[in-house]
């Protein structure tokens, strides 16, 4: 039994539109010697069908503001000549290259940066305060201001797509308590 055994079993049930509970309980069956919290996580941080169509339009408005944050860190050195034509070393210093691998994973529906990326980026709120009082009283940076922004806009995305795609199962524990318990996925027709 291997991670990726079951992680290419889940990929392809999920892909039918089978539920999560549904998925989760098959790779019980198909892999018992598999731990049932190491399941639940794998299948927790894959996107069911549902869940991928209904939340299209938000992840791909995720990864447009994502292309927009990298083509912002780009556009400005380059606008305000700081970088010129001729430093083509300077040019690769200017490449956003963790946003770049962490939309790529977004792309590709990986769970676990959704909160790491919504996280890290939420956090610039406590900065967009402070540019956006400076902005409106000395007329501050508007780079830095749409900057903190896109930042901001993509960490509530991410955060929210975690939390409504991603949701953590529940263990609930048998009363009779003649089994350890079972994991419990939400109904995703239901949030």
């Amino acid at each position: 039994m291997s991670n990726k055994a079951i992680k290419a079993k889940a990929e392809e049930l999920l892909s039918y539109g089978l539920p999560k509970q549904q998925v989760f309980d098959n790779l019980l069956l198909q892999f018992p010697e598999a731990r049932p919290k190491k399941v639940a996580e794998v299948v927790r941080y894959m996107p069911s069908l549902p869940a991928r169509e209904r939340y299209r339009t938000l992840h791909l408005t995720l990864l447009g503001l994502i292309a927009a944050s990298a083509l912002l860190r780009l556009a400005r050195p380059l606008l305000n000549g700081s970088i010129g034509m001729d430093q083509a070393t300077a040019y690769l210093s200017l490449v956003p290259i963790a946003t770049l691998l962490m939309g790529y994973s977004l792309y590709r529906w990986q769970g676990q940066v959704f909160e790491w990326v919504g996280w890290g980026n939420a956090l610039g709120a406590f900065g967009l305060f402070n540019d956006l009082s400076h902005f409106v009283k000395d007329g501050g940076d508007p780079w830095t201001l749409s900057g903190r922004l896109l930042s901001v806009s993509i960490g509530g995305a991410a955060l929210y797509l975690a939390y409504r795609v991603f949701t953590k199962p529940k263990m609930e524990k048998d009363p009779a308590a003649r089994s350890p318990g079972r994991y419990v996925f939400p109904d995703e027709g239901m949030r």
